[in-house]
């Protein structure tokens, strides 16, 4: 069970146990885009298996034309657009496969979060395996393994005949947190530590409290007639459990207890640094809170604000062109029926029920 969750008693079996949670948005449609989602979900599971990738929540977002994917935290939460709209106007569901590449796209973010040359690589390889799936037909585990319709009777799997319009960018960016606590560099991290006994690090800090250079007990006379609150000296007491001697001993001891209290007593570690020091990302004035479409700030499940960590991939970058040629033939492109992409199993029945047919 990925971050630390546990259901417990599901209703129905997950099309994926790497996502938690799939969430369509409310409305006439929302269950055929569970469906999709589910579809979706379904046919990711053996790449992020391989990967380790766990993702909390997929959701579905309203169209829009300035993206069709987006990522907050690392996979806490994956928005994908269902629909495009039309030309002419109105909308319609996108390809199903259009929209399980797109997904790649989000995946390869839980490991990449910029749009750098890693990244490409990451969601290049995510792709080739996706490719590798649809080669064998492979569409899910258990009651996802076969091929359905969505619920409106329409084939997941149809090429889209309507022209739509293209988004301004695939991705909508990646998205973190912000006041999430990070750990500090210790200082001085590559000089390994000097390991040192209990006996020593006391008499560290004993050096440290009291410093060094200290007179021998009972020689400065100074400090005695201190001590003897101005009476005139009567030599060294001869007996150490003399009254006289108790004396001198309690006062000297709360003289240096007093002058304990005036001085800062520096940490053990000194100079070491802790990696439990963090700082807070809300204090950062360079980071500026992330805003929806709306114009509204975007918080995440916890009330935080949002920030933006990398924009949009440039439209005039050349994997970023190609990834939306690859989107483009595949919303263009109609795909086999699923009827006819039948299974081992199903075309052996097929063919006995020829050979009956044939003999009667």
């Amino acid at each position: 069970m990925p971050l630390g969750f546990e259901r417990l008693n599901e209703r129905t079996t997950r099309p994926n146990s790497l996502i938690n949670f799939i969430k369509p948005l409310p409305g006439p449609t929302s269950a055929t885009a569970q469906d999709f989602l589910e579809r979706v979900a379904a046919i990711c599971y053996p790449i992020m298996k391989a990967r380790h990738i766990a993702v909390m929540a997929l959701e579905e977002y309203e169209p829009n034309p300035e993206f069709v994917g987006r990522n907050f935290n690392a996979g806490e939460v994956i928005q994908l657009v269902l629909k495009g709209r039309m030309v002419g106007g109105g909308w319609q569901w996108l390809n199903l496969r259009s929209v399980q590449m797109v997904m790649m796209h989000e995946l390869a973010h839980c490991k990449q979060m910029n749009h750098s040359g890693a990244f490409w690589k990451v969601r290049d390889s995510y792709a080739g395996d996706l490719r590798d799936l649809w080669a064998r037909n492979y569409t899910g585990e258990g009651l996802w393994g076969r091929g359905r319709a969505l619920e409106n009777g329409a084939s997941m799997e149809d090429g889209v005949q309507a022209r739509l319009e293209e988004p301004k960018s695939l991705c909508g960016g990646t998205f973190r947190s912000s006041g999430r606590k990070r750990k500090r560099k210790r200082k001085g991290a590559g000089k390994e530590k000097e390991k040192l006994s209990y006996a020593e690090r006391q008499q560290r800090r004993i050096l440290r409290k009291f410093g060094t250079g200290g007179t021998a007990l009972g020689a400065d006379e100074d400090a005695k007639v201190k001590l003897e609150a101005g009476k005139p000296l009567k030599g060294k007491p001869r007996v150490a459990k003399s009254a006289r001697g108790r004396e001198l001993r309690a006062a000297a001891a709360l003289a240096r207890l007093d002058q304990a209290r005036t001085v800062d007593i520096k940490n053990e570690e000194e100079g070491s640094g802790s990696e439990t020091d963090s700082d807070s990302d809300e204090a950062s004035p360079n980071e500026v809170a992330a805003l929806d479409l709306d114009g509204k700030a975007m918080l995440d499940t916890r009330g935080h604000g949002l920030v933006k960590v990398c924009e949009g991939e440039d439209g005039d970058a050349e994997d970023a062109r190609r990834e939306m040629v690859e989107l483009q033939e595949l919303e263009i492109t109609p795909l086999p029926h699923s009827s006819d992409r039948q299974e081992p199993s199903e075309k052996q029945a097929v063919k006995k029920e020829a050979r009956r047919s044939q003999r009667s």
